[in-house]
């Protein structure tokens, strides 16, 4: 079996055109769709993280110390 995958969709004109070179090699198709699924915005993914740290205590001056060793806020 030869699996011939496209990945953009076509429209039924050209699917038509496919249609009628394969039929004409004698080569039976089976044509299957996959419905292209939604991809989660950043919020959405964003607030599955809600409440995550709530049982720390988290301070931002602390987290750049030991993230970069900043003593202190510096402004440009």
């Amino acid at each position: 079996m030869t699996q011939i995958l496209l990945q953009n969709g076509i429209d039924n004109m050209q699917m038509n055109v496919l249609m009628g070179l394969f039929n004409s090699w004698n080569v039976d198709v089976v044509i299957t769709e996959e419905k292209k699924q939604k991809n989660k915005s950043f919020s959405q993914l964003f607030s599955k993280t809600r409440g995550m740290w709530q049982d720390y205590a988290i301070d931002g001056e602390k987290l750049r110390n030991e993230a970069w060793g900043i003593n202190e806020k510096t402004t440009v």
